[in-house]
């Protein structure tokens, strides 16, 4: 069992002002009925804000948590976050969405990496550490890092730093 944090935000608000609007993104960890989800939240114009768009990702048969939320300069979306079963070890996963997409939808996950072991005397926390952000030198390269374990073993995580783009993303 692994605290989830359910109670805060773990990772930064992401903001982007595209001239004609502005968005807010942000997410956190939610209970999926018996497992853990990430919920995640497009917030528009901050002036005067409204829930542009919201969804939850969840898996009836594995945990989702400790979530990390970026746009790039299209309006193309990813989220990625900790994952874990009784039968999955810790691993890295992302979902994404293009700005197209119908509101509320995200789509995957994919596996960045999967986990190979399991933490022991953890007292129930996880890293709290979870960072999707946009490469500033293309505005549409995707970085993300997330732990998880390589093998079994007390506070001997790994870490795993993946990058990726959208297809339809080009540089300003």
């Amino acid at each position: 069992r692994v605290d989830a944090l359910s109670d805060r935000v773990m990772f930064r608000l992401a903001y982007r002002n595209f001239g004609d609007h502005e968005s807010l993104l942000v997410n956190h960890t939610v209970a999926g009925g018996a497992l853990a989800g990430v919920r995640w939240y497009e917030i528009r114009n901050p002036s005067s804000p409204f829930v542009y768009q919201q969804a939850t990702l969840i898996d009836p048969s594995v945990d989702y948590w400790l979530g990390s939320i970026a746009m790039d300069n299209i309006g193309d979306t990813a989220l990625g976050f900790s994952v874990s079963s009784q039968s999955v070890f810790p691993s890295v996963y992302v979902a994404g969405r293009t700005a197209s997409d119908l509101k509320g939808a995200m789509y995957g996950p994919l596996v960045l990496v999967n986990g190979s072991g399991v933490q022991l005397n953890s007292y129930h926390r996880w890293g709290d550490y979870s960072s999707m952000s946009i490469d500033p030198s293309d505005d549409c390269t995707f970085w993300y890092t997330n732990e998880y374990y390589a093998v079994t073993g007390s506070f001997n995580w790994a870490t795993r730093i993946g990058s990726f783009k959208f297809d339809a993303c080009s540089t300003h």
